[in-house]
């Protein structure tokens, strides 16, 4: 199986590329933007990310931005199968914006927003699917805000190894275990406070019970109780 042939492959495994043929994936010219990087390497800075599209095949990559102390805000952390790129939430407003690999190499491929648009030109039933993921990034902020606004530490912290939970288990489990590629100062950032802080709250709530935290995995004993929590 060469190059492209893998690149395909993989694309087609996420639910908005799936129904995309070989010669519409031909079209991308994604073999010419794959690439590897390894841990701490950048993916792109501030607007070099303007006219590409990203799509992870391997790895973890976490997206932020710098405020004007030169201080790291994580916006969001991205595994194998999301899209980012010129789909970041916030679009193109100035912002110091980052992509950069955290815990393992990741493996990438990239496309042009110009050969993008061509594909969804041809594609509407692409454009409509293209329209609902951008939908729910942008729900998906709107959540997260909402939680950093209105919430406690305690509770966003909550909030945050729910939204994990859901989006690392593959069936209906309650208890789940996965791998950790997260420090606290990186979970602390998520949720909108200091590396302490974050580290102070993670240990009451291993100490109640609800999860462990490690530097290899976190293992959440109850996503239902956890819920039942952050609906109380």
């Amino acid at each position: 199986m060469n190059i492209e042939d893998s690149s395909f492959i993989l694309l087609r495994q996420h639910r908005l590329f799936r129904q995309l043929t070989y010669k519409e994936c031909s079209e991308l010219n994604i073999v010419s933007g794959s690439m590897n990087k390894k841990k701490n390497e950048f993916v792109y800075l501030n607007s070099l990310r303007n006219d590409r599209l990203y799509f992870l095949k391997k790895g973890y990559i976490k997206i932020g931005t710098y405020d004007k102390e030169g201080n790291e805000k994580i916006k969001e952390v991205l595994s194998r199968g999301d899209i980012f790129g010129q789909l970041s939430l916030e679009g193109d407003t100035g912002e110091q914006e980052f992509a950069q690999v955290i815990r393992s190499e990741a493996s990438i491929c990239s496309f042009t927003v110009e050969d993008f648009e061509k594909i969804l030109m041809k594609r509407p039933d692409l454009a409509i699917s293209f329209t609902k993921l951008v939908g729910l990034k942008i729900k998906g902020l709107q959540s997260r805000i909402t939680s950093i606004i209105y919430k406690d530490v305690r509770a966003r912290l909550i909030d945050f190894f729910i939204y994990m939970a859901h989006k690392e288990r593959k069936n209906k489990e309650d208890e789940l275990t996965f791998k950790n590629y997260l420090t606290h100062a990186e979970v602390g950032s998520l949720v909108g406070c200091t590396r302490q802080t974050a580290t102070t709250f993670i240990n009451k709530l291993e100490e109640e019970g609800l999860l462990e935290f490690t530097r290899q995995q976190i293992r959440i004993k109850s996503i239902s109780k956890l819920e039942a929590m952050a609906d109380s």
